[in-house]
């Protein structure tokens, strides 16, 4: 079970979308801040947004709790916003330039060695404030 989440952050660290990938199941789901996705197309495109937003982005796991089929991850992920970001206001944040380090929580479900679920938590305010957004922008006062 640990072995596929750990090889899941070195492959995320390559940016490799094939051994990403290849840690799913046929039929994966993710939740992030942008939303839930389902399939592996909806799944590999998020990693792609992402990756295309910090091209340098490099996620440190600092601890990691496995039981059962459960696997729960803090990581810090660090990275320069070079590319378009989406926001969760539907706005696309261009390349401020800024590096950013942020802590997440990831959860994951694996079944037979595979992942069948990912959710992914961050401070979202956090990141927005590190890439320079006025609260004004975000619709808070």
């Amino acid at each position: 079970m640990a072995d596929v989440v750990d090889r899941y952050f070195s492959a995320y660290n390559a940016h490799d979308l094939d051994a990403v990938m290849g840690c799913f199941c046929l039929k994966p789901t993710a939740v992030g801040p942008g939303g839930p996705v389902e399939g592996r197309s909806e799944v590999a495109s998020y990693h792609t947004v992402i990756w295309s937003a910090f091209p340098d982005l490099h996620v440190t796991v600092l601890r990691k709790i496995v039981e059962g089929e459960v696997a729960a991850v803090t990581t810090v992920g660090t990275g320069r916003h070079t590319g378009p970001f989406p926001l969760t206001t539907s706005e696309m944040l261009h390349g401020s330039w800024r590096y950013v380090s942020v802590r997440c929580g990831w959860f994951f479900t694996v079944q037979d060695g595979l992942i069948v679920d990912q959710q992914i938590f961050f401070d979202q305010l956090e990141l927005y404030l590190q890439l320079g957004l006025p609260l004004s922008r975000l619709g808070l006062p």
